[in-house]
């Protein structure tokens, strides 16, 4: 991580500023071979009042995607993916209000209504500032994710297609979980997780931990950041890893605001106070649900809440409604550990609102991360074991609640049915053919 002189390192207590922050981003980008625009859009009066945006690819008759980040993130998570969705699309990475480089005013929310106003309404008033006359793709990332769809089910005739990535606050928190995960014996796990709790309770976020390191914080993201992103896939290298923790480490540091959202919206163990089990049953827009095989987010409460819906008289509006596709190799910021098939996955959701013409214009390159790995088998070697060839797994539930299909998808982007395992031939629809 690169250093400031000791002089300033020890003449502040935060060692960063959001100044920084933007030229640390700056340095992500500068990584990349494709343009990409970096804009702070207001969507008020106050100066504190504007949503960082990131914006590339060519303008285009096509929906633009819509990328938002997750809790404690920010819109260069996304880098690895800008320059093969911007060589067909029109592609914008946006911060939500009070988080990453966005503005930061002052967080007063004290319900989980007044959470969700507090980012929905800025990102209705950004949506009106630039411009954007047509749907968009709205992709979302865990606690983004939630977001996105709270944003979907206000705000329909904004959205083509919803894209929830590892996303939060999807099940229903069961009875008593705590005793269920922690045992309902004493231990000093289930105290600590206790202190934890009310720490969460109290407003203490991950961002408070961060700037309270004072001058020890960018070791202490640094260590995070190599550790964090090199489990699975295609991990950092040391000159990403160094780009990459100057700037995470500046959105982790700034002030806080938005992050004080947290417990509004979810409660310890990321239970969601309104899950989208029961709220994205007046879901009016096509859905698409994409997880790393390793998500700690389960993917079988994806498959679950489909099935659900479909049960409950949905009809998928497209062939990719009321789908799961799981990234193999793959945790919980896929689109990182796996760059290439998780742009697959997006490019065949956004290329079906393609005209003819964009798709003549635009065609996908042998080198943009839109060709899935052919396969012909379900099991170890679909999910490429050895990682030399990974696929993309798409499953897709039933409304009679019997086990799902699941399909390998092959190097045109087509469907190759693939027998089910013996982990799916039980009659319950969560039965899961990867281990989450």
């Amino acid at each position: 991580m690169r250093q400031p002189p000791w002089y300033v390192r020890y003449s502040r207590w935060t060692q960063t500023s959001r100044p920084e922050g933007v030229r640390a981003e700056r340095r992500l980008l500068d990584t990349l071979k494709v343009n990409m625009d970096v804009l702070d859009v207001p969507v008020g009066p106050s100066t504190t009042a504007f949503l960082h945006t990131i914006v590339g690819g060519p303008p285009s008759s096509s929906p633009p995607i819509v990328m938002m980040p997750g809790y404690a993130a920010g819109t260069g998570f996304f880098y690895r993916n800008f320059e093969s969705l911007c060589s067909r699309f029109r592609v914008y990475s946006v911060d939500w209000l009070g988080t990453g480089l966005s503005g930061r005013p002052k967080y007063t929310a004290q319900t989980t209504d007044e959470a969700e106003e507090f980012f929905l309404s800025s990102l209705a008033k950004w949506r009106q500032e630039m411009g954007m006359d047509t749907k968009m793709i709205l992709v979302g990332h865990s606690l983004g994710g939630y977001l996105a769809a709270s944003y979907a089910l206000r705000h329909p005739e904004h959205v083509q297609h919803l894209v929830l990535v590892c996303p939060a606050g999807v099940p229903q928190a069961p009875d008593d979980w705590m005793n269920k995960y922690l045992g309902d014996h004493f231990s000093w796990r289930k105290q600590a997780f206790k202190v934890f709790g009310s720490l969460w309770a109290s407003g203490f976020t991950p961002g408070s931990l961060v700037r309270g390191m004072g001058p020890w914080g960018p070791g202490i993201v640094e260590k995070y950041v190599a550790n964090r992103f090199n489990h699975h896939g295609d991990g950092l290298t040391k000159e990403e890893a160094e780009i990459f923790g100057d700037y995470f480490y500046s959105i982790a540091a700034g002030k806080g605001s938005g992050e004080y959202a947290l417990r509004h919206l979810l409660a310890p163990g990321a239970w969601a106070h309104t899950p989208l089990q029961h709220s994205l049953s007046g879901l009016k827009v096509p859905v698409t649900f994409i997880y790393g095989a390793h998500d700690w987010m389960r993917p079988a409460h994806a498959v679950d809440l489909c099935g659900s819906l479909l049960e409950g008289g949905q009809v998928p509006k497209t062939a990719n409604d009321l789908t799961v596709e799981i990234i193999p190799d793959a945790g919980h910021f896929a689109f990182l550990d796996q760059p290439e098939l998780f742009n697959a996955s997006l490019h065949k959701i956004c290329e079906a609102y393609m005209s003819e013409a964009n798709r003549t214009k635009f065609p996908p390159s042998k080198d943009d991360g839109t060709g899935f790995k052919r396969s012909t088998s379900f099991g170890s070697d679909a999910l490429g074991s050895d990682n030399s060839d990974p696929k993309v797994i798409r499953v897709i539930p039933h409304a009679d609640g019997s086990p799902p299909d699941v399909v390998v998808l092959n190097s045109t982007g087509s469907e190759e049915g693939v027998p089910a395992p013996g982990e799916l031939k039980s009659s319950a629809r969560s039965t899961w053919p990867v281990q989450a």
